[in-house]
């Protein structure tokens, strides 16, 4: 799918991340860190938080959500509530190697969503995650032309350089292959992007049928 899910992309808000250093001969301004290899290593111990919002036109702190951090989709590495700021705060044990996780979001009332960062944590990151209901994403499709298919999945893709700067103009596509802003078969997907003549680092995600799968990709 080229531009997968722009109808929902606006919902993944992360911490930027530090951007490398640049020398005259080096890659173009926001790619330095393009190609490196991730790192092998973790602190002993990491904190995720973040704060949850509901409403698309006015946005407000949500309470009550169940903020789930997991490897597999089906093990618990650690989990809060979020507070009436919307609040949530999860430190968990790495073993001292990069934790490739997600976060799982729930409440009654609003679509299951799950967001994934470009890689796996090594550092303390935080995260806002807009939550929204049933008919709000309908009115959001409907807005961009799209007509959700029950039992598919739906990914919504923010493209960022090394400093965590979004991206205009990046192509995103995925294997297997959605539709443009569209709907994808539930399941392990391969997102992949292109920007400024440069291909990011590719990664995957499950995409959950019926639910908000959030993701970012960077170089």
């Amino acid at each position: 799918m080229h531009r997968a899910i722009h109808t929902v992309s606006f919902a993944l808000i992360a911490a930027g991340l530090s951007a490398c250093g640049k020398d005259s001969s080096g890659p173009t301004a926001g790619f330095e860190c393009l190609g490196q290899p991730l790192p092998t290593t973790a602190p002993a111990s990491i904190t995720f938080m973040g704060q949850t919002k509901s409403g698309l036109l006015t946005q407000n702190a949500l309470s009550g959500v169940e903020v789930i951090v997991s490897r597999t989709g089906t093990d618990t590495v650690g989990a809060d509530t979020s507070s009436t700021p919307g609040r949530f705060s999860i430190s968990f044990l790495t073993g001292g190697t990069p934790v490739d996780g997600h976060l799982q979001l729930t409440k009654s009332g609003y679509l299951s969503t799950y967001a994934y960062p470009s890689r796996p944590l090594v550092a303390n990151d935080s995260v806002g995650v807009l939550m929204i209901t049933s008919s709000e994403f309908t009115f959001v499709a409907s807005a961009a032309g799209v007509t959700p298919v029950a039992g598919d999945g739906f990914i919504g893709v923010v493209v960022k350089n090394c400093a965590g700067t979004p991206l205009a103009g990046a192509t995103v596509s995925s294997s297997p292959a959605g539709t443009v802003k569209s709907n994808v078969n539930a399941g392990n997907v391969t997102v992949m992007a292109s920007a400024s003549g440069h291909t990011l680092r590719q990664h995957v995600v499950n995409a959950r049928a019926n639910a908000i799968t959030l993701t970012e990709i960077q170089p």
